[in-house]
């Protein structure tokens, strides 16, 4: 028998049996690298002095659920952002007190990005973090209430004070209805034009602490070890656990680090799966219907921001802020919006920046075949059977915490 199986061992040459743990050099030095135990510790957010004080994400994260910073009362952070579906609301566009453009992303893993919003609108994640309460689309309100609201619940009034000093008096005094803010409705930017310059300041300041402590709190919520994970573990030596790939998933990881047969690492690498960067795979809308350019204005945006790295109320030195400061704006990025990460879509669909696909296999499908009426994009096709599309989404599958 053992002679046989010698004879068998040897006729099969370089090829194994499915769920062998077989792999070249160099695919395993790319496995180790897809896997959690390539992350590096989180950065620093030189822009936020509390990013990593657990004071400010205690703070942040009562911030974070509490309904009373929007117009009517009933929409928090944690109204799209639901923890119990990996931190998304799993819908097409997010829904607030109306309709956004876009599908929610998760906020996990989101303290190693760079650039936030699906097109980096904004440069940081406390900046970030203070669009919905004015967005009339999402909690519809305005940076004077949300302060408001502090200032009148004892606990929080002492948590803010613990962290940043006194609240200004007068940012306190003024009747809970009125709204001012740069956005929001005419009668809200009306009141916030007509407030003196020095003012302004302190609405401002205070509003991008409340930014701040929420940042605090999001970036406390990181990816945990999937069934992928494991394996490489166990590859590794790391730790003695028992998986066994099926044939399928073995496919579906060769093709996916196989760039003769797929382009999948190119934007999708790194422990998160996902390089931080953007990317035109077709699914701009320049023609008709709702227009959405992508990064090309999103850049733009984040380059004027008045909460951004440069910005007045940011406690970062000029010379920490070079993501900002060396952005590329030398070509074109119309159509080009952010790489998701690939952990835990088994929680996070629909996918695309429009919720466009509810499955996998639709979004591998579509990167089969891109579209060819849509402009210039990066994708070629990648001329796969449904054998192989259904791999890939094995493999993912296995990306999925348990």
């Amino acid at each position: 028998m053992r002679l046989l199986l010698a004879l068998f061992l040897g006729l099969c040459g370089t090829h194994t049996l499915a769920g062998s743990p077989d792999w070249s050099e160099r695919e395993l030095r790319i496995l180790k690298s897809l896997s959690l135990s390539a992350l590096a510790p989180i950065p620093g957010s030189p822009s936020n002095r509390v990013a990593d004080d657990p004071q400010a994400a205690a703070f942040g994260r009562q911030l974070f659920f509490d309904p009373r910073f929007s117009r009517n009362g009933q929409l928090s952070c944690a109204s799209c952002h639901q923890p119990d579906k990996h931190f998304t609301d799993q819908r097409k566009v997010g829904i607030g007190i109306g309709q956004t453009m876009r599908n929610t992303p998760t906020v996990v893993g989101s303290g190693w990005l760079h650039w936030f919003y699906w097109d980096g609108r904004r440069d940081s994640l406390w900046s970030q973090a203070l669009i919905p309460f004015e967005s009339p689309d999402e909690m519809g309100s305005s940076r004077t209430h949300v302060i408001r609201e502090i200032s009148r619940d004892a606990d929080l009034r002492r948590q803010y004070e613990t962290l940043y000093g006194a609240l200004p008096l007068e940012l306190t005094v003024e009747p809970r209805h009125l709204h001012a803010s740069p956005m929001g409705d005419r009668a809200s930017r009306d009141r916030w034009y007509r407030l003196p310059d020095d003012k302004k300041h302190k609405i401002n300041r205070v509003f991008s602490n409340i930014g701040k402590a929420i940042a605090a709190y999001e970036r406390t919520l990181i990816p945990t070890a999937t069934r992928f994970d494991r394996y490489v573990e166990q590859l590794s030596g790391v730790e003695d656990h028992d998986i066994v790939l099926t044939a399928q998933e073995r496919s579906g990881i060769e093709l996916f680090i196989d760039p003769a047969k797929t382009q999948c690492m190119q934007c999708h690498n790194g422990a998160l799966l996902a390089n931080g960067g953007f990317h035109n795979v077709g699914s701009g809308s320049f023609y008709e219907g709702t227009l959405d350019f992508g990064r090309s204005l999103g850049l733009q945006a984040a380059i004027i921001d008045e909460f951004n790295c440069l910005g007045n109320y940011s406690d970062a030195s000029k010379v920490d802020c070079h993501q900002l400061r060396f952005a590329d704006t030398s070509h074109p990025q119309d159509g080009a919006f952010k790489t998701p990460s690939l952990r835990n879509l088994g929680m996070t669909a629909p996918y695309f920046h429009d919720g466009r696909f509810d499955t996998l296999s639709d979004v591998m499908h579509y990167y089969n075949q891109p579209p060819t009426n849509n402009g210039p994009h990066e994708l070629r096709p990648l001329q796969l059977n449904d054998e192989q599309l259904a791999a890939i989404v094995a493999f993912l599958d296995m990306l999925n915490e348990e």
